[in-house]
């Protein structure tokens, strides 16, 4: 029989087969984060030189009352300060070593000797394991989760870990892979990635706002040229393709705007200044960036303030569509395919703990039990205050770019914690089980 440490340490390829991951250069989110990151940085450089040393001086030069100079002189100052710190974010993302958030190949001491609290497989799963294996089971034995995909090889996988299929390794705090750096997000590195989303919409709308009213003006004289100018007529809104190449109405619109301005660029031989068609669509291309990273860093937000990532999100919404489809099937009486039923369980809240016992009800072939969470329980939801804290940091100075750029979590986000409620329930669960088996096993050593 082998040792409880061993048992807890052993893993078994049949309970998490190699899965074979396919090539990232044949994906399209391999292409996409490819494309993207190289198009934001040459956005952030056009968009701190145009503004620094075309539209900066532009306000200047027009501001005739000595009073209102200040304002110009602060915008010429304003790209810099603020593109500057948004750009070493980005490059803090996009720069994240493969290593990042990755867990050690075994857990911690703590919890090899079962010290600890910590998130395990359920008993199900880790006796199919052990019979697969030819090995004892006990219901109480703990086993921890071991992922055998891509270049996992059997790595530890704690709780809130998931498997990135693109980068071929586990990441614990995993919220999801974004494109947009081309990585990884994970929990320690929340902070730099909620700082960028919460600093890009105003940058934008600051060093922008100076153009709206005359680029709106420009646009629409490129309309009505477009319209009026037979080449562009018959090239463009009368040729029945342009619907499809657009993609629809407001693209097709788009597409005569664009090649009306072109045309006003061309007569005016260079004269456009700012309103030439490269600086109307660097204004057009940064309110979509403002707009994306706005409604990103709500949402990001939001799911911080409740302890959840973006992945238990996806989880959930996973779960109660499994659930309604089955709940579909019963009332009509058919059959519910093994996969839907697969699928409730895999995406499920329910997690299970193993919990040490107080010295004086452990054995010495019992140090805990494992005990799941009620239905609805959740484990890392400490209220938004503590939320923020163990994700953000205890103070809002974590916005502040030289705080933002640095690693927010720590060790902690191998071992995350649980709610001090769910804990304690838990532990009076646990004590109440091993007092009643105390109990029965006495009242049959005296019968």
């Amino acid at each position: 029989m082998i040792s409880m440490t061993e048992s807890l340490l052993l893993g078994s390829t049949r309970h998490y087969a190699y899965l074979s991951q396919s090539d990232m250069g044949n994906s399209p989110t391999w292409l996409l984060q490819q494309l993207i990151p190289p198009l934001l940085l040459t956005y952030f450089y056009f968009a701190w030189k145009i503004s620094t040393f075309e539209m900066g001086p532009r306000l200047i030069e027009e501001a005739h009352i000595h009073s209102w100079l200040a304002l110009p002189g602060l915008y010429l100052l304003f790209p810099t300060l603020s593109i500057l710190p948004i750009t070493v974010l980005y490059l803090r993302l996009y720069l994240l070593p493969s290593s990042q958030s990755v867990p050690p190949l075994d857990p911690p001491s703590s919890v090899q000797n079962r010290q600890i609290i910590f998130q395990c497989l359920s008993p199900a799963e880790a006796k199919a394991i052990r019979l697969a294996d030819n090995e004892e089971h006990d219901d109480d034995d703990p086993m921890v989760e071991r992922c055998y995909r891509g270049r996992c090889g059997g790595r530890w996988k704690p709780a809130r870990a998931r498997h990135c299929t693109l980068c071929k390794r586990c990441r614990a705090g995993w919220d999801h892979h974004c494109v947009f750096f081309a990585n990884c997000l994970s929990a320690p590195y929340m902070r730099t990635f909620l700082a960028l989303l919460l600093y890009t919409p105003p940058t934008i709308l600051i060093i922008s706002l100076p153009l709206y009213k005359p680029l709106l003006r420009r646009a629409k004289e490129a309309y009505t040229y477009s319209r009026a100018d037979e080449g562009i007529r018959r090239r463009w809104w009368e040729w029945g393709y342009s619907w499809v190449i657009a993609g629809g109405p407001i693209g097709r619109y788009a597409g005569g705007i664009i090649l009306g301005w072109r045309e006003l660029d061309r007569m005016d031989e260079g004269r456009g200044g700012l309103m030439r068609l490269n600086v109307g669509l660097m204004v057009g291309f940064g309110i979509v960036l403002a707009l994306i990273t706005a409604g990103l860093a709500f949402t990001t937000l939001s799911l911080i303030l409740k302890g959840n990532l973006t992945i238990d999100r996806g989880r959930s919404s996973a779960h109660a569509q499994a659930l309604n489809a089955i709940h579909k099937l019963k009332i009509q009486k058919k059959h519910i395919p093994s996969q839907l039923e697969k699928n409730l369980s895999r995406f499920s809240d329910k997690r299970w703990f193993f919990i040490p016992l107080p010295e004086e009800l452990q054995t010495s072939e019992k140090k805990g039990i494992v005990i799941p969470t009620l239905d609805r329980e959740r484990p890392y939801d400490h209220g938004w205050k503590k939320n923020i804290e163990i994700v953000l940091g205890s103070t809002v100075s974590w916005i502040l770019p030289w705080n933002a750029i640095r690693r927010g979590m720590g060790d902690e986000v191998f071992l995350w914690p649980i709610s001090e409620d769910v804990e304690t329930r838990l532990r009076e669960e646990a004590e109440r089980r091993a007092r009643g088996s105390i109990a029965e096993c006495t009242s049959v050593h005296h019968s």
